[in-house]
């Protein structure tokens, strides 16, 4: 046991990690097949010595047993190798995809502030200096959720749907008053978790897009609904663009798309359906 116990160790932390792992082959059969040898010769001369045996028989089943040995003991050093190298592959993904998160969550804080400077900046010019001083006193409402939200990878569902809130009533304040603005609510009874800010790339698209040219008819349609542990999102709107320009604008789209294969891998559905008379945004996924 004593010889076999030491082959087997010469093999596992001297051989295979300073010639099979390092792919020099050739050298470290050599060295097994000398540690074989040299080991069946020691315990046949041992063996011989305390009990007179056939010297060829005995050496032969010694080659053999070493050599199971070595098999068993190699295959089992291989396998915790393997076992260790996934679990680091895992954590570097992991790292990977936190990192890719923080990024892609960093962009959506930037472009919100962007695009409601922007409605501050149009309401300023046209001396509504009333509405304007109600859009900074809501924008410091929804600045204070993008900050704590961004330190959390979940938020609760109804805060997230009373940041929408604030944000649709700030937008109620730019926009016509012929337009018509909805937010539908049902089956939000318990406060559920969600990923942070995943709605607001789809409200702001309507708003930016669907609601730049605004007639008479034109309206921006939202619902939120929650069936068990399935959330489902919508977002309706007339066109205000032609389609062909809506295409080319779909940075938050994208943003969000990428968002949703980390965060929600293989349980969410973002459809879209375009029509010359309203765009729709569906999103469904598994909490």
């Amino acid at each position: 046991m004593i010889t076999m116990g030491t082959m087997a160790y010469i093999n596992l932390y001297a051989l295979i990690p300073r010639y099979l792992f390092k792919k020099k082959y050739w050298v470290f059969i050599v060295y097994c097949l000398s540690l074989v040898v040299a080991g069946s010769v020691l315990l046949t001369y041992l063996e011989n010595f305390l009990f007179q045996t056939n010297l060829v028989s005995r050496f032969v089943v010694f080659i053999i047993t070493s050599v199971f040995v070595l098999l068993i003991t190699s295959s089992g050093k291989f396998l915790f190798e393997y076992h260790n190298k996934e679990i680091k592959l895992k954590e570097i993904e992991n790292k990977q995809l936190k990192d890719e998160l923080a990024l892609l969550k960093s962009q959506v804080n930037p472009h919100f502030l962007f695009n409601t400077l922007n409605n501050l900046y149009g309401l300023i010019n046209q001396d509504q200096n009333k509405q304007a001083a109600e859009i900074i006193l809501k924008l410091a409402d929804l600045m204070r959720y993008l900050l704590e939200s961004s330190k959390t990878d979940k938020v609760s569902l109804n805060k997230e749907i009373q940041f929408l809130e604030d944000y649709l009533s700030l937008e109620k304040i730019r926009v016509s008053k012929d337009v018509d603005i909805r937010l539908e609510i049902s089956g939000i009874d318990r406060n559920g978790l969600v990923a942070p800010l995943l709605f607001i790339p789809l409200v702001e698209n309507v708003f930016k897009h669907g609601l730049q040219t605004i007639a008479t008819d034109s309206f921006a349609h939202f619902s939120i609904a929650l069936q068990g542990n399935e959330l489902f999102f919508e977002a309706k709107n007339s066109v205000g663009k032609t389609l062909d320009e809506l295409a080319k604008s779909q940075t938050g789209i994208e943003n969000l798309k990428k968002r949703l294969q980390i965060i929600y891998p293989k349980k969410h559905q973002l459809e879209m359906e375009r029509t010359e008379s309203f765009y729709k945004v569906t999103l469904h996924i598994e909490l």
